[in-house]
This record gives C-alpha cells, structure tokens and sequence, in this order.
C-alpha cells in the first residue's frame, strides 16, 4: 500500500492517544506515529517500508477491533 492508501485507511476513524501493538512496543503518540509512517513510505525505501506497514496493519487492525469492526 502507498502512503495516500494508509492515510485514507485512517481518516475519519476514533485513534486512540497510545496503542501497545506487541510486547514491548507501544505507541505513546498515535497521530505523530501516523505521520511518521506517512513520511517515511513516501520515501519509498522498500527496505523500510515493509516494517513500516507491518506496524500500520496492526495499529489499524487493533483500531478496528476496539471499534467493533472485523475485517
């Protein structure tokens, strides 16, 4: 996914202020996180992307399920 498929992923949805995606890795800033990740795909270095969008997938996968919505 591209960064604009991301943004679009999160507008409009509830974000929490922190989010604990695995053990040891938590969130304290989810907007700033967002945009981050944003800035960072835009860069395009595949190298750093997947992990970037491994981490998007999750925050959006626990959003969703915090928000009653199964994908």
């Amino acid at each position: 996914m591209t960064a604009e498929d991301w943004e679009a992923a999160f507008h409009g949805i509830e974000l929490p202020e922190t989010a604990q995606l695995d053990t040891g890795v938590i969130i304290t800033d989810v907007q700033g996180f967002l945009e981050k990740s944003f800035t960072i795909l835009r860069g395009g270095n595949a190298r750093v992307c997947e992990p970037v969008g491994w981490r998007l997938q999750r925050l959006l996968d626990i959003v969703n399920a915090a928000n009653g919505i199964n994908e």
